[in-house]
């Protein structure tokens, strides 16, 4: 029998795909050895080198049996030592039994003071054999040797601010997610942690214990509902991490568990390796790259090279091949942190849209479909910068006119956003945040709300839900912050805005040449609490009517009283919309009147218009 023909086109796009791919290997091999360095030189700064400790019989296992060199050898595989509790003599019988009970990384730290008294270092006088980065040695490794020479990495994380404030309020403090980074025994580790640090104030000493925080996470009902899914690369470890939903997208396996090793993979499993995997194989970057479309590879992996040097990635669709059937996803990314020259680690953001596809493959021919898909994807597309002042597209309802602005404050950017979408069910998504801060920091988080919104804009959520979820975004996110929003959905049949607040000052609506605060109920601001319930307010517009969203910058001044502020913006807006008759003028108006070129604070307005 003679054998299929073989469609020379499809063998030349498979052969281009795997070159990409091997290229954007190397490209991310390069990468994250700069990453690695840059992390090794911010710890070396911060104190001492970490010394080599001498082997102690039965405490810990040989590091030859760990690979030292390749791309794998941030893995620290090793055998682990027995679990035992060390203390130096002198201290109180009852502390080895509380090592012994902690499931976390605890130590028993002796202040270090200089001359002047203030604290320079600490003494570990107790450890039990749990590494802060999860990669367990020899309790006794630690004893009698300060933190600058055995934990370097302490210096840069931010736990020393935590063992100070421990000992200067004498009670207990808990911290949020640390950012940890370290180097055991020359190889680079990485942990999010979460702790507590109380003061024995018998003794002076200082009772540390520091478990791993699990990976950020929406609930399962939205990334089930919504077929959302995100991932993070991790540049300075070099591994990947999928949220449960971006497995299931991509028809990714389930991560095998901890004592499985790579020896238990199959030969064509292990030669599929690359940066991105230690002991998950079946999921790393050459898997998922063989699930896309091969004449689509060249200009995904465009997309990572453009990420790895520290850009940003708009949304962009992808054909996948799960389980013998053809997906259609939409994603988008963003390089950490912004503005690096040198990224640590890559945050991605997935949808499944095939759904939208097969209707729209159903409901018109093959013309109308490509017509109606440039069409919404005009509409979506809006570009994902590191700047905040994304264009606003062009919306469907001939009525509506919208428009914002961004000024920066004379300090430079801030955490202020904005959002406008039209959404396929025909609803508008409209939206305003404010990350707490100011600088790049605060530009970074503003970023990554925006984009979290984005994703889960096109969930059949209503305004409260979202900004629930939102919310827990902020919250376990890692990052010792706060943020408030309104976020809502214009209804364009019936002209109902339906919003929720989140801690944010309420909107502006100008109707009969009368501008007033919208009454409105308001929840906690974001990252308060993981699972914050907010209630939805109702502002039907009617035509002729301006409606207004801004945030604090806008009316908070040096020297001048909130109700100034807000009476001053209720005048302008009042002159404004009477000499206005679309968005964009009365937004250049109000910049104009309230705000100049520069602002004491960043500030936000987003305008809309209703003829």
């Amino acid at each position: 029998m003679d054998a299929s023909p073989v469609d020379p086109a499809d063998g030349a796009a498979t052969r281009a795909s795997q070159s990409a791919l091997q290229e954007l290997n190397r490209v991310a091999l390069r990468t994250i050895a700069c990453a690695r360095h840059r992390a090794r030189v911010r710890i070396a700064e911060a104190g001492p080198a970490h010394p080599g400790c001498s082997p102690r019989s039965g405490h810990r296992p040989d590091p030859a049996d760990r690979p030292t060199s390749g791309p794998f050898a941030y893995d620290g595989a090793e055998a682990p030592p027995p679990s035992d509790v060390a203390v130096l003599p002198g201290l109180p019988s009852w502390l080895p039994a509380v090592l012994g009970v902690l499931r976390g990384s605890s130590t028993v730290l002796r202040p270090l003071y200089a001359a002047d008294g203030t604290v320079q270092d600490f003494i570990v006088v107790g450890a039990n054999h749990f590494e802060l980065s999860g990669v367990e040695r020899g309790s006794y490794d630690f004893l009698g040797k300060p933190l600058s020479e055995t934990r370097p990495g302490i210096r840069t994380s931010g736990m020393y601010d935590v063992y100070r404030a421990a000992l200067d309020c004498g009670t207990p403090v808990s911290s949020d997610t640390i950012d940890y980074v370290d180097v055991i025994d020359g190889v680079l580790q990485r942990a999010r942690l979460r702790g507590t640090v109380a003061l024995l104030p018998d003794e002076g000493l200082l009772l540390t214990n520091w478990e791993p925080v699990g990976e950020a996470r929406l609930t399962r009902r939205i990334q089930e509902g919504g077929r959302l899914g995100w991932g993070e690369w991790d540049l300075v470890s070099g591994r990947m991490r999928w949220s449960q939903g971006l497995r299931e997208l991509l028809g990714l396996t389930a991560p095998p568990p901890e004592q499985v090793t790579s020896e238990g993979y199959s030969e064509l499993e292990r030669t599929a390796r690359s940066v991105t995997s230690a002991r998950d194989v079946a999921a790393d970057l050459f898997t998922v790259g063989r699930k896309i479309e091969p004449a689509e590879v060249p200009a995904f992996v465009a997309d990572l090279r453009t990420l790895l040097a520290g850009g940003d990635v708009p949304e962009h669709e992808l054909t996948v091949h799960v389980d013998g059937r053809r997906r259609r996803i939409r994603w988008f990314g963003e390089a950490q942190p912004e503005g690096a020259e040198v990224p640590e680690s890559l945050l991605f953001a997935a949808r499944d849209i095939t759904g939208q596809e097969e209707q729209l493959g159903r409901a018109l021919s093959e013309a109308e479909r490509l017509r109606q898909e440039a069409a919404a994807e005009r509409r979506v597309s809006e570009t994902f910068r590191r700047a905040l002042t994304p264009p606003l597209g062009v919306l469907t309802p001939s009525w509506l006119s919208v428009s914002a602005a961004y000024v920066p404050s004379d300090s430079g950017v801030g955490g202020d956003w904005y959002k406008c979408r039209e959404l396929p069910d025909g609803r508008v998504l409209l939206a305003v945040g404010d990350a707490s801060g100011h600088g790049v920091d605060a530009a970074s988080r503003a970023v990554q709300q925006r984009s979290a919104l984005a994703g889960l804009a096109y969930t059949d959520e209503n305004a409260a839900e979202l900004t629930t979820a939102l919310g827990e975004v902020v919250y376990y996110g890692g990052l010792e912050t706060t943020a408030t929003c309104v976020v809502g959905h214009l209804h364009t049949d019936t002209r109902v805005f339906h919003w929720a607040s989140a801690g944010h000052p309420a909107p502006v609506l100008v109707r009969d040449g009368v501008a007033r605060l919208v009454e409105a109920e308001h929840g906690l601001m974001l990252g308060v609490t993981p699972e914050a319930a907010y209630p939805i307010n109702h502002t039907q517009l009617q035509a002729g009517d301006l409606l207004l969203c801004y945030t604090d910058g806008v009316i908070e001044r040096r020297g001048m009283d909130l109700d100034e502020g807000v009476a001053a913006l209720l005048a302008a807006v009042r002159e404004c919309a009477g000499r206005s008759d679309t968005a964009q003028a009365a937004t250049e108006c109000l910049v104009s009147t309230l705000l100049g070129h520069e602002a004491e604070d960043d500030a936000t307005l987003l305008t809309l218009y209703v003829t």
